[in-house]
């Protein structure tokens, strides 16, 4: 079945692994973004792939770029934990992640698509703007699903990693760069800076590498099943803490880092995530296939390349 795919936020980390794979899959694809990144631009020879710079608070663009399409992968937010407290503020934070997505899925009932899928994150009691934000997106996938005719997937993510993640000092064109663990080691490594742990690096996430965050999301707009509604985590059950995260990366690279513990973030408690993973094999009949060590092998290389681009500037 081919598809014809609207990406918002199809330039950003998880977004630009799934346009390469539903383009190699054969489908079309329009993304629609504040920017266009080095990743998607390798596609300008592919008369399947579309690009619209824009808002997803722009009315009469987005109407103009659903109509047509078959299926919706809304993924364009203001994102970071921490950033959206102490960087960004809080109304915008809302207004793209909350009024945004009310938006996408109303253009999505008026233009018949026929099934949208978005991401989540786990629940947590770090209560900040990203976190109560997404929170907010869970219910309205349900609302949606239930009562405006629209049929809404939500996949709840825990912490993704692999190649293209931002960093804080990441590409000076994009327009959010935000604190992830993974990326933070490796490029903080690579400039021979030491690495801020905080808190004592006890807090644990379940870390999912990027190649089967896009199999889960190919496999939720591909699936026959009525999917409305419905909250799928991906993972498998789980977790690490900050420390043996780095222990991890410290094995798989063949590096010691230098770290440092520092205090918490603003509101920052201590957490432990994982993911519950029955629905995923239920409804999509998926296990992750990538451990810690092969992904974080399969990430290094990314890395140390944009350190050389960096030092080249």
């Amino acid at each position: 079945m081919s598809m014809k795919v609207l990406v918002t936020g199809g330039s950003g980390f998880i977004g630009s692994h799934i346009v390469d794979r539903l383009l190699n899959d054969g489908h079309e694809v329009t993304v629609f973004d504040l920017w266009e990144s080095e990743e998607v631009k390798t596609h300008y020879d592919n008369a399947n792939y579309t690009f619209q710079k824009g808002s997803v608070l722009d009315d009469d663009l987005v109407s103009e770029h659903m109509e047509g399409k078959t299926h919706l992968i809304h993924l364009a937010a203001v994102l970071g934990t921490s950033e959206t407290i102490t960087t960004y503020d809080v109304e915008q934070v809302a207004l793209t992640n909350v009024v945004g997505t009310i938006k996408m899925f109303k253009h999505a009932r008026d233009n018949g698509i026929k099934r949208v899928c978005v991401p989540t994150t786990p629940d947590v009691p770090w209560i900040n703007p990203y976190k109560i934000t997404k929170a907010a997106v869970e219910q309205f996938a349900k609302l949606f699903s239930n009562d405006y005719g629209v049929e809404v997937v939500a996949l709840k993510l825990g912490n993704i990693y692999g190649s293209r993640e931002r960093w804080l000092d990441g590409p000076k064109e994009a327009p959010y760069n935000y604190q992830k663990i993974i990326p933070t080691i490796l490029m903080n490594h690579l400039k021979g800076e030491s690495l801020p742990v905080y808190g004592n690096g006890d807090q644990k996430s379940e870390y999912i590498f990027v190649g089967d965050v896009v199999e889960s999301f190919i496999r939720a707009l591909e699936s026959d099943k009525d999917l409305g509604g419905e909250i799928i985590h991906v993972g498998r059950g789980t977790n690490n803490s900050v420390n043996e995260i780095i222990e991890a990366v410290e094995s798989a690279w063949g590096r010691k880092i230098d770290k440092e513990y520092v205090d918490m973030r603003p509101g920052e408690v201590h957490i432990e995530i994982a993911l519950e993973p029955s629905k995923l094999k239920e409804l999509l009949d998926y296990e992750l296939q990538w451990d810690l060590e092969s992904g974080l092998k399969e990430t290094f290389k990314y890395y140390e390349e944009q350190h050389e681009k960096v030092m080249a500037k």
